[in-house]
């Protein structure tokens, strides 16, 4: 009776083990826009003290858009590429005080459950097609607003503009591409 017991607690052990391991590999639209939102109300309006340090930073949004089916896997690896960079720059911390501490750690949770949740995307076949020419100008993109952080000392309003770019970018995604997200 309990080898009968312990056998079928093994085999209910290795079904949970098991099952978590089935490779979802999906952009979830309901993630984007809950971090999208965290990430608009953590800190509020973009504060008119930094409007004199605000910085143009050119947006390439011919990245997150495609005018086929051969180029959506483009289009998710540039998505994906977003997350890991959004995630490099929330990862040095030297956060504004003016920002909600529970909404920025939200955030950060979700996005890098994004990161976990679609890693595989980058594993796709086709994604080699299309995903090169999106991936200079993006991280380009990525790079400067890492550089108007150093170059402004991570102040407040070096976050503050950060924060809107990733807002635009989010906002964007989520305009253009809603329909390849689960």
């Amino acid at each position: 009776m309990d080898l009968h017991r312990v056998a079928w607690l093994c085999t209910i052990f290795c079904f949970v083990q098991v099952w978590p391991l089935s490779i979802n590999c999906f952009l979830y639209k309901r993630l984007m826009k809950t971090s999208y939102t965290l990430l608009e109300t953590m800190g509020g309006l973009f504060p008119l003290q930094c409007l004199k340090d605000h910085v143009s930073i050119s947006f390439p949004q011919h990245v997150f858009q495609s005018n086929n089916t051969q180029q959506v896997t483009g289009v998710e690896n540039a998505i994906y590429q977003t997350f890991q960079n959004i995630h490099t720059l929330f990862e040095n911390g030297g956060f504004p005080d003016q920002w909600d501490a529970q909404k920025l750690d939200d955030f950060q949770n979700i996005i890098y459950r994004q990161i976990e949740e679609s890693k595989c995307i980058m594993q796709k076949s086709e994604s080699t097609q299309d995903f090169p020419s999106k991936e200079c100008p993006l991280k380009a993109h990525f790079e400067t607003m890492s550089t108007v952080m150093k170059e402004k000392g991570f102040s407040y309003c070096a976050w503050e503009i950060v924060r809107k770019e990733i807002l635009r970018t989010l906002k964007f995604i989520l305009k253009q591409n809603s329909d390849i997200m689960l």
